[in-house]
C-alpha cells in the first residue's frame, strides 16, 4: 500500500510538472546519420515530434531551438508541415485543447562530423521549461573525441527574486573553460509571445566568474512591460542558456 501510495504521489508530481503539454519524441536524442564517407553529401531527416495540449483550455507555448558547432556548410532546420521555426528564437505555438501539431528536424551534410543542439519549450501552464539536449553524428564520426562540443550544463543562470515586482538580479557563472574561451556575451529578455523587449549586449568577461545584471523591468525605450512571464537567454559563440522568470 504504501508502494502505491508513493507510486500516485510520483504519477501527480510528474502531471504538475508537465501540465497540459504532451510532447513524444520518437527517437533518441543522440542520432546517428548515415556515413558520410559511404555516401556523400546527404538530408537526414528525422521522424515527427508530436506536441499535444491534453487540457482543457487554449494555451500558447513557445519553441525555441539552437545549435552549437554545426560544421561548416552544414544546415539544420526544424519545421512543421506549413513552415520552419527561427534558430534561437522562442517561437509562439498556440494549441487549442487536445490539438497536436508536428515538427521535424532536416539536417543537410556535407562532411564527416557531428553537432550538438538543445530544444526548449515553455508556457504559462508549466512550471519550468522543458529542455531536450541532442546530438547527430554521422556513422563514421561516433567514437571520435571533440573538445568543442561545450554543453549549456557549463552555465549557472538563475534570478532572485522570482516572481519579481520591481527589479530582479540576474546572475550567470561560467565554467572555467568557458571563461577561457570566451570573451564577450550577451543576454537577452523575451515576452511570452516571442518578442525580444531588451538586450544586453556585449557583456565582457571578467576575473569573476559569477556576474550579476539587474533587470528594472523595462524594454529598450525605458518603457515598463506589462506583468507576466518573460525568458532570458544567455549566449555566445559556443552555446546559449534560457529561463523563465515573472513580473507581478
Amino acid at each position: 500500500m504504501k508502494k502505491l501510495i508513493v507510486l500516485l504521489s510520483v504519477i501527480v508530481a510528474i502531471n504538475i510538472l508537465f501540465a497540459d503539454l504532451e510532447i513524444n519524441i520518437p527517437f533518441d536524442l543522440d542520432i546517428i546519420g548515415p556515413s558520410y564517407t559511404e555516401n556523400g553529401n546527404y538530408e537526414h531527416t528525422t521522424d515527427w515530434i508530436t506536441l499535444t495540449n491534453t487540457g482543457t483550455e487554449i494555451q500558447t507555448y513557445t519553441l525555441l531551438y539552437s545549435f552549437q558547432n554545426l560544421p561548416a556548410g552544414w544546415t539544420m532546420s526544424v519545421c512543421n508541415p506549413l513552415y520552419c521555426f527561427i534558430p534561437n528564437f522562442p517561437s509562439p505555438i498556440e494549441l487549442a485543447p487536445n490539438e497536436s501539431i508536428q515538427i521535424h528536424i532536416v539536417i543537410n551534410v556535407s562532411s564527416i562530423g557531428g553537432y550538438n543542439f538543445n530544444f526548449t519549450f515553455n508556457g504559462e501552464d508549466l512550471t519550468e521549461p522543458l529542455s531536450y539536449d541532442f546530438t547527430f553524428n554521422t556513422a563514421d564520426n561516433v567514437g571520435i573525441e571533440h573538445d568543442d562540443f561545450i554543453l549549456n550544463d557549463e552555465i549557472l543562470l538563475t534570478n532572485y527574486p522570482n516572481p519579481f515586482k520591481e527589479t530582479t538580479t540576474i546572475s550567470f557563472q561560467f565554467s572555467n573553460k568557458q571563461n577561457q574561451q570566451n570573451e564577450q556575451i550577451k543576454l537577452e529578455i523575451y515576452n511570452i509571445k516571442g518578442q525580444k523587449i531588451r538586450t544586453f549586449p556585449n557583456l565582457q568577461i571578467n576575473k569573476s566568474t559569477n556576474q550579476q545584471i539587474i533587470w528594472d523591468g523595462r524594454d529598450e525605450n525605458g518603457s515598463r512591460v506589462l506583468g507576466g512571464i518573460y525568458f532570458y537567454e544567455l549566449s555566445n559563440g559556443k552555446t546559449h542558456k534560457i529561463n523563465k522568470m515573472i513580473l507581478w
